[in-house]
């Protein structure tokens, strides 16, 4: 069982990249979070985190999949199609409700799907509950990828 988060955050909205920090921060100090902007930085971020020990690989990933040059779905396919990160919970923010794009989402084995709030406190307090549920009530497994 894990006892503390290691979070991939793949965001590129700067505001939402602090509020969902604070929020998280906030809510623990036993998190420690990873911020990439593209689909190809995070790819690259768990890469790392297989082949070298001092990068330590998420447990938890926090995706949205409105990102630049190519939809985070493709960062959810690549974690679930690698042994080494498929058992890693995803959770899919975005901002755009389409019902197409949820059905997408679980069909590729995504964790959840949450539509981001506008507001902006609770944009705050939906992270302290995804740091709540994943931290508190969940068992996350042990990540052996090393």
């Amino acid at each position: 069982m894990a006892k503390n988060l290691e979070i991939l955050l793949v965001e590129d909205n700067q505001t939402d990249i602090i509020l969902l920090k604070k929020g998280i921060e906030a809510e623990s100090m036993e998190v420690n979070i990873e911020v990439v902007e593209t689909v190809e930085e995070g790819i690259d971020h768990l890469r790392k985190s297989k082949e070298v020990r001092e990068t330590s690989t998420p447990n938890l990933i926090i995706l949205d999949l409105n990102l630049p040059k190519d939809s985070g779905l493709k960062l959810l396919e690549y974690v679930k199609a690698e042994n080494a990160f498929k058992t890693i919970p995803v959770i899919v923010l975005t901002s755009s409700f389409d019902e197409s794009r949820i059905h997408e989402s679980y069909r590729k084995y995504a964790s959840c799907f949450i539509n981001k709030p506008e507001n902006l406190s609770e944009l705050i307090n939906m992270s302290k509950s995804i740091v709540d549920f994943w931290l508190k009530v969940a068992i996350l497994p042990k990540n052996n990828s090393k």
